[in-house]
This record gives structure tokens, sequence and C-alpha cells, in this order.
């Protein structure tokens, strides 16, 4: 069965799409024998291929292999379970303070940082599937840290960034954490308890990005209360997770853990352009 201009269009006995008999039955199908396709030779369909190349250029996002969305040596390391990275990220540590325990999929550098930087500034929208079934498997990987029942906050995106990627890609991942915790029956949901003033991160300093940290409040989210899933892209110094979980203080929500997709490398040095 398929679907076609709104209305159910059944194939019948066929194995693709027109059908092995030629025969379309459906809304306003007249039973007559369907019109064979016309097949494009071998050459014209290269042709096509390699014009379409060069209109909208494919290539991995990691490492910029033509052809493909992203390889197979650039994919893996996004398949590992997620590792505690607070230890890499100083302000999380706040003194009188237990540590926040914080997870990433992988480390920001590399194939990894060049495909994360793609999706966050160069428009690549098609690692919106992506990321989001990485978010659901190391939110399942996750699930015994957490217990039974878990609200999964995004720490918010500015509206400036929001409006000039066209998706909130914290808010996406919380919805993929969800899901992948709702997967393996952790009751869950996502609330957007968080919002954050104006300013930008990217490119900016250790102090900056503190100092814009402090932006973080709280909004109004209903009656939700109990453990909290913190979800952000990547954790570089931890401070907006820090500001995060502050904020949520004044609230009956109460921090357990964080999960990102990455973490700046231990040393705290951010490369020329590094995400944040």
């Amino acid at each position: 069965m398929a679907h076609a201009g709104g209305g159910r269009v059944d194939i019948e006995g066929g194995t693709d799409a027109r059908g092995a008999r030629g025969v379309v039955r459906g809304a306003g199908a007249t039973g007559v024998p369907a019109r064979q396709r016309p097949q494009l030779p071998s050459w014209a369909t290269r042709a096509a291929r390699d014009v379409a190349r060069v209109i909208v250029p494919v290539h991995c996002a990691g490492c910029g292999a033509r052809d493909v969305r992203w390889c197979d040596e650039c994919e893996a390391p996004w398949w590992e379970r997620p590792l505690r990275s607070e230890s890499a990220a100083p302000r999380l540590d706040v003194p009188g303070q237990p540590a926040l325990p914080v997870w990433a999929v992988a480390s920001l550098s590399g194939s990894n940082h060049s495909m994360v930087s793609a999706w966050k500034d160069a428009g690549r929208r098609d690692l919106d599937a992506f990321f989001d079934g990485v978010m659901r498997r190391a939110a399942r990987d996750l699930a015994d840290h957490l217990g039974s029942h878990v609200n999964v906050v995004p720490v918010p995106a500015r509206v400036r960034s929001t409006r000039r990627r066209g998706v909130d890609l914290p808010l996406l991942l919380a919805h993929a954490a969800a899901a992948g915790l709702a997967e393996v029956g952790v009751e869950t949901r996502v609330v957007k308890a968080l919002a954050v003033g104006a300013g930008e991160q990217r490119g900016a300093s250790a102090r900056e990005r503190w100092r814009q940290a402090a932006n973080v409040h709280v909004v109004p989210h209903g009656d939700a209360s109990g453990r909290v899933l913190l979800v952000d892209d990547v954790v570089t110094t931890g401070a907006t997770i820090a500001a995060a979980t502050s904020a949520l203080q004044v609230t009956f929500l109460t921090v357990a853990a964080g999960l990102c997709l990455a973490s700046a490398p231990a040393s705290g040095a951010r490369a020329a352009g590094q995400v944040s």
C-alpha cells in the first residue's frame, strides 16, 4: 500500500511502485494498465548525479570524504557508550557542592569536532537525525543511573542562535534523550524550565562564557518536579551546565546528571573556531 495525493492508493499484485501486473487501484484509479516509466540511459543517470553533486555537494561532515554524509570511520566514535567528563569541565567544580556527574559520548576533537561544528554552524540539517540517534542511544545507556522517573531539561539555547540555525538544538537532543529513556521503561518528559539572555558563546573566552551563563534563569514550567537530566550539545568549561543547575535550585526540580554529545579535551584548551 502506498499514499499519494492525500488518498490511499493500493498497488495490487506487484512488488514495486508500478505493480507487477501494471494495474493501479485506488481513489480515482481507472484500472487501466499503468504506464511504464521511461528508463534513462546509464550515462544520463551518471551525468544527472554529477550535476546534482555540483549544485549540492555531498561530503562527510567529519573528514570531507565525497559522496557520503558521514563515513564509517567518522561515525564509529558516536556509537561508543557515554563516559563521565566532568573532570574536564573546571566550572562544574563548585566548592561545597558534590560533583555533578556529566556524561559525554565523544571528545570534542578531530572529526568529532568537525561533525558537531558542521551541525551547529554550517547548516548541516541532515545531521539532525544522526545526532538524534546518538542521544537516544546514550540516554538508554544511562537509564540505570537515573531512576524510574526523570525530567529531561534542555540547557537553553539563545534565541538568536536558534533563529540562525532554524532549530533549537538542545531541545532536539532533549526529546531524543527522553525517547531513548522511554524505550527502556523510564517514565520521562521534556520540561522547558530554563531560558537564557542575549549573547553569543561561539568563540567566546572562558570568562565571557561564565559571565553569559549567569543569564540562565527559570521560566514557568507547570508542576514539574523530581529528578532532572540536563541535556546540552557540548560541554567545554561547564559554566552553562553549572548555571542551569544553580537556577533550578529555586524549583522543585533537582539536577541528578548531565548528558552531552561531546566534551572538550581535558586540557581545557580550545582550538581556533572550536564550537561551544
